[in-house]
């Protein structure tokens, strides 16, 4: 994130500031004095924000007495020039744009003792900006809830879903019911099945559609627990 403080006395919402002033690091700030005469703003900030690319951007207007009536930020598309957002602009504010570096910034702030005009840029593109820890996010959140152990209990015959991660079932029943397994091509190989008796009844477990268990077996009475697997060739189970 690109942190970018521009001082100021007045913002005339009219003059284009096409030289870029002058900065120097203040306190994590990237800081500069904007010239007497400023209103509007390159969206490119001078080269203080990637090249070329989309940003984020929260803006802050600090000032050293209340804001007036027709202070604003507006941020402008062109060109042709055509307003796109606007805001009244506190330090309070918790407005976000999205900008194109074709873009303006135009601000309009009445006389003060000291304007200080603060943007937060987090840019979307780019090693460790938005989009790449957005991305990060999702495939961590993705791993998690493939690992992600559920449960369930099983009193009458049951053809289970596909599943991901670790899945454990709890037969509680009188009968002897048929518990089935998902195909075994829709199952993933990291997948897991614990299949465990507590009622009276002994389920029993089956492949589908021609699956088979371990060393061949078309179903298994399952009279304690099993732990099943997809192995690649057929359901391989330990337990009994």
């Amino acid at each position: 994130m690109d942190k970018i403080r521009l001082l100021v006395r007045q913002l005339d919402g009219a003059t284009l500031v096409e030289q870029a002033p002058d900065f120097h690091l203040v306190n994590g700030w990237t800081q500069a004095t904007l010239p007497a005469a400023a209103g509007v703003l390159p969206a490119a900030l001078w080269g203080k924000v990637p090249g070329g690319d989309p940003y984020l951007l929260h803006v802050s207007v600090l000032t050293t007495g209340p804001l007036a009536v027709g202070d604003l930020f507006e941020l402008q598309s062109g060109p042709p020039t055509q307003p796109r957002r606007q805001y009244r602009p506190t330090p309070g504010n918790t407005i976000v744009v999205l900008v194109r570096p074709t873009d303006r910034l135009r601000f309009v702030v009445t006389g003060q003792l000291e304007v200080a005009v603060e943007l937060l840029v987090e840019s979307i593109g780019g090693v460790n900006e938005l989009g790449s820890r957005l991305f990060a996010w999702a495939q961590a959140t993705q791993a998690a809830e493939v690992q992600r152990a559920t449960s369930g209990v099983v009193v009458a015959p049951l053809q289970l879903p596909a599943w991901t991660g670790l899945l454990h079932i709890i037969h509680n029943s009188p009968n002897p019911d048929v518990v089935t397994l998902p195909p075994r091509g829709l199952m993933p190989l990291d997948a897991t099945l614990t299949l465990t008796k507590r009622g009276i009844g002994t389920p029993v477990l089956e492949g589908a559609g021609g699956d088979t268990l371990s060393g061949g077996l078309p179903n298994i009475p399952v009279t304690r627990t099993v732990v099943v697997m997809n192995n690649g060739d057929e359901w391989a189970f330990v337990g009994n």
